[in-house]
């Protein structure tokens, strides 16, 4: 330990820096607001200026566009630009030669050289056709997977982006702006980044005008026979396009609209758009686009979306579509949208230990098993495993990040990120200068262990015991390393309970080496420690530290599946259906077998009993013994609440009683039509471990997580000892309720 004098000294000094730092840092941010944007580097020299004309005809599936281009001064005079290989190309800009280039087979897209002559950079594309490719499922995983289409105009809808190729699209010119004109079936309307300058109906015909004068990334084009609510927000306009009439659920959308955008306006600065609008798609969806969301019918009709979900993607107008992600060296903005939106709120609800616990628990129970990959590798979610990485280890870098610097400096060095790299691609290099700029601290180690490596530190609590000394208490204890990689640097948050003391007191322990032995001194007497109590560090938890919960079935490399044959036949028809919906849920390998045809249920793989006629549903029972769970002949009670079994569904999660303790699930009812509803639900409920439903589309009326009473990461030293009240940490940034 440094004298006092010595550390009071350095003390000051780094006070001293930090506040120096502060200031340049400050001024700076006001010289990036004051900036236009078209001044500002490595934008004005790649966008090309887009003038669209469109016609859409969602019955015959087809596209016609007028396009005047203007390419930048000095752009090259032979550019490679792409099209949709359905689309029919001309231009009637006679200086302007355009050269096919060979196509491969079942190409999406096809490639066109564009030769221009000297002092030409405007000039026409025309062009139409049909595009129709229908939606398909990426990723076996209900719970992961996504149904997505590269681009769609149909009766039911119209989805068109940068993937659908139905512009032309320039190489080495990463940036565009837009003026565009959509002409519609009478009924229908366009939604698009930007603000709606026209919208007016003649001739049965609908005419939208939309404007981005900011650099883009790409052009979308939705459109339907939309319903359409708008309110005017400040400067800012908030819609709603629905399918269906509804103005409740619009007043909603638009309540949360107006609560959530002054929020990270605060934090971050100016939203970066003139509007902001919530629109219902034609298949289930959850995308943040620039200036809008597109939200699936049965997705924005979850009463949890708007305080989950629907700030999520309000942020990424600021990350992602207000900063590009330059995808070359990985997506930081998955992650960082999740903590300043998702764990933020948690946080604000004093439950952000409580969504860290579950998100390193996806961690473990998704991506640890062999299917995790370094930080850098993250490009998107397409399965479970990939959003544990990507959306949970990112979130965690940057809660760590926070802790290493202090909320004032954290958020002044988002505020750099944001108004320094505004409308235009950055990478985690970027972001950490930023964060360097800032802090004046090297953060190239950290980035580099939390972000370049893959896997995570697994740390053991060892050997912990407490001495009397004649002075005071000597505390001991050993924290091991024990993951098969290289060691970690880590700054470990540490809570001694003590005699006489409600509160813990926290400290943290620096550990550097795979075996450490730590020592700390009280003058009372210290009755337990806990290791990293509240999740603050990203780690591969042991699972003692964790409750049952269904992430641990769907992250399972086996799966053993059993139905009850002695049901009643219609239902063991729903319960075949049933248990092929749970093999699409994550699992590796999953057999299915009839209660009948298995003498016992095996140790060495995960299991889920289905039905309360399966001969093997007394099995759950000693290990719900450690729980509040009892189950008679027509009721039972889970944490003290009592049901009925008729018109109800439950879905239970345990392990087994052997040393390896594999998760065990029992789920049953008696109501064959809730099953569909029950397979379409569960996914969205897997990091619970119990949930009760009602009725024949099962409603939630019940849902938990185990207590965990036996962690490996404490140690007592007198029996049955509570842990000390830990001080109440305050949320990046308050906010009042209904956060």
């Amino acid at each position: 330990m440094k004298p006092f004098f010595i550390h009071l000294l350095l003390t000051s000094v780094l006070a001293f820096l930090a506040s120096t730092s502060q200031a340049i840092q400050a001024q700076t941010v006001q010289q990036l607001k004051n900036q236009p944007i078209e001044d500002q580097p490595r934008k004005a020299q790649f966008v090309v200026e887009h003038e669209l004309s469109v016609r859409l005809n969602p019955q015959q599936q087809h596209l016609y566009v007028e396009d005047k281009i203007t390419l930048p001064a000095n752009a090259a005079r032979e550019i490679i630009f792409s099209l949709h290989v359905n689309l029919q190309l001309k231009t009637n800009t006679a200086e302007v030669k355009i050269t096919p280039l060979k196509t491969a087979t079942n190409a999406l897209y096809r490639l066109y050289k564009l030769h221009l002559p000297k002092q030409l950079n405007s000039f026409a594309l025309q062009y139409e056709g049909r595009i129709d490719h229908p939606l398909e499922t990426h990723g076996k995983e209900q719970a992961g997977g996504v149904r997505s289409t590269p681009g769609l105009i149909s009766a039911e809808g119209v989805f068109l982006a940068a993937s659908s190729h139905w512009f032309a699209q320039f190489e080495k010119h990463p940036y565009l702006r837009l003026t565009m004109r959509v002409e519609l079936p009478s009924g229908w309307k366009s939604v698009s980044q930007g603000t709606r300058i026209q919208h007016e109906s003649k001739n049965d015909i609908t005419i939208d005008h939309w404007r981005s004068p900011t650099p883009q990334e790409e052009i979308y084009l939705i459109a339907a026979q939309f319903t359409e609510y708008s309110r005017k927000m400040d400067n800012i306009i908030s819609q709603v396009f629905l399918r269906q009439p509804d103005e409740e659920l619009a007043k909603n959308y638009q309540d949360a609209t107006a609560r959530f955008i002054p929020v990270y306006e605060k934090l971050l600065g100016s939203y970066p758009y003139s509007k902001f609008a919530t629109v219902e798609n034609f298949w289930e969806t959850g995308y943040g686009m620039p200036s809008f969301t597109l939200l699936g019918s049965k997705v924005i009709r979850f009463p949890f979306i708007l305080y989950t979900s629907f700030p999520h993607e309000i942020l990424h107008n600021w990350w992602g579509n207000g900063v590009f992600v330059d995808f070359s060296s990985g997506n930081w903005s998955e992650g960082l949208t999740t903590y300043l939106a998702d764990h933020l709120i948690q946080q604000q609800r004093s439950k952000g230990a409580d969504y860290r616990l579950q998100s390193l628990q996806k961690y473990r129970d998704y991506a640890a098993k062999g299917r995790d990959f370094p930080l850098n590798q993250f490009r998107g979610r397409h399965s479970s495993a990939t959003a544990a990485v990507g959306y949970g280890k990112s979130m965690m870098l940057f809660h760590m990040l926070r802790q290493k610097l202090g909320d004032e400096l954290f958020i002044q060095s988002l505020q750099l990120f944001y108004h320094g790299y505004q409308f235009q691609k950055a990478s985690f290099d970027d972001l950490r200068e930023s964060f360097e700029k800032t802090s004046g601290l090297k953060l190239d180690h950290f980035f580099q262990q939390w972000f370049e490596r893959t896997g995570a530190p697994k740390l053991k609590l060892e050997q912990a015991n407490v001495i009397k000394r004649s002075e005071n208490y000597q505390l001991s204890f050993t924290l091991k390393q024990v993951q098969a990689n290289a060691v970690y640097n880590l700054k470990i948050p540490v809570a001694i309970t003590l005699q006489g003391k409600k509160k813990a007191e926290q400290r943290f322990v620096n550990m550097s080496q795979k075996n450490q032995r730590f020592e700390m001194h009280f003058n009372s007497n210290p009755l337990r420690i806990d290791i990293d109590p509240e999740y603050d560090l990203f780690r591969q938890l042991a699972l003692e530290e964790t409750p049952p919960a269904f992430t641990q079935l769907f992250g399972a490399r086996r799966l053993l599946i059993v139905l009850p044959y002695s049901s009643p036949s219609t239902l063991k028809a729903g319960w075949k259906s049933f248990a092929q919906d749970l093999t699409k849920m994550g699992p590796e390998k999953v057999t299915v077998k009839w209660d009948s045809e298995l003498d016992f249920l095996p140790d060495n793989q995960a299991v889920i009993i289905l039905g309360w006629k399966n001969r093997f549903a007394t099995e759950i029972n000693p290990a719900l013994s450690d729980y509040k769970v009892m189950i008679k002949q027509e009721r039972f009670s889970i944490e003290q609440t009592h049901t009925t079994l008729n018109r109800h569904s439950i879905a239970l999660t345990t392990r087994n009683q052997s040393k390896n303790l594999l998760p065990r699930a029992f789920i049953a009812t008696d109501l064959e039509k809730a099953l569909p509803g029950l397979a379409r639900k569960l996914p969205h409920y897997h990091k619970y471990s119990y949930l009760v439903f009602s009725g024949d589309e099962p409603q939630i009326e019940q849902k938990g997580r185990w207590t965990v009473t036996q962690s490996p990461m404490s140690a007592l030293f007198n029996k049955e000892t509570e842990r000390g009240l830990l001080a109440k940490r305050p949320a990046l940034i308050e906010a009042k309720p209904p956060f």
